[in-house]
């Protein structure tokens, strides 16, 4: 086994804050290439084609962004109705603006599919690996703070 494969982390997972929206922390996994490409994969689909008499593969998008979104994103919290015109277009005439909308796969797929900003947040921070590292030392330095302060 290679000494990288052995120091690379299995899953690691961040807490960071949506910078328009106060007190929005979403949960992000880092989802390294082979992620990635098991995830496009896994949303293929296979069409033939008539006129090259080829098979050819189209990745569904529907799919692909069930998958991304079910393993990159794994909660939030702070995120309340009158937020959510800064996500994307919303009627807000028969909601309640301080009613809190809880994390599940169903919301956070809507959100994904539905607001470009959001999905491009996700992505952008994906792409960003430092702050899975710096921000993954800064957590366990708090952490054993907690832990060795408590008797």
């Amino acid at each position: 086994m290679s000494k990288i494969a052995a120091l690379q982390a299995q899953e690691t997972t961040i807490e960071i804050e949506y910078p328009e929206i106060d007190g929005f922390i979403i949960s992000l996994v880092y989802l390294n290439r082979d992620d990635l490409t098991k995830i496009r994969n896994r949303s293929l689909t296979y069409k033939f084609n008539k006129r090259t008499r080829q098979r050819e593969e189209e990745v569904d998008n529907d799919k692909f962004l069930e998958e991304y979104t079910k393993r990159a994103i794994k909660g939030w919290k702070g995120l309340f109705v009158k937020d959510l015109p800064q996500l994307l277009p919303i009627d807000l005439t028969n909601a309640d603006p301080a009613e809190e909308i809880h994390y599940n796969e169903i919301e956070a797929l809507e959100l994904i599919k539905n607001s470009t900003v959001f999905d491009q947040f996700v992505t952008d921070s994906m792409q960003d690996y430092e702050k899975f590292t710096i921000e993954k030392k800064e957590q366990e330095v708090k952490n054993s703070k907690t832990t060795s302060a408590t008797p």
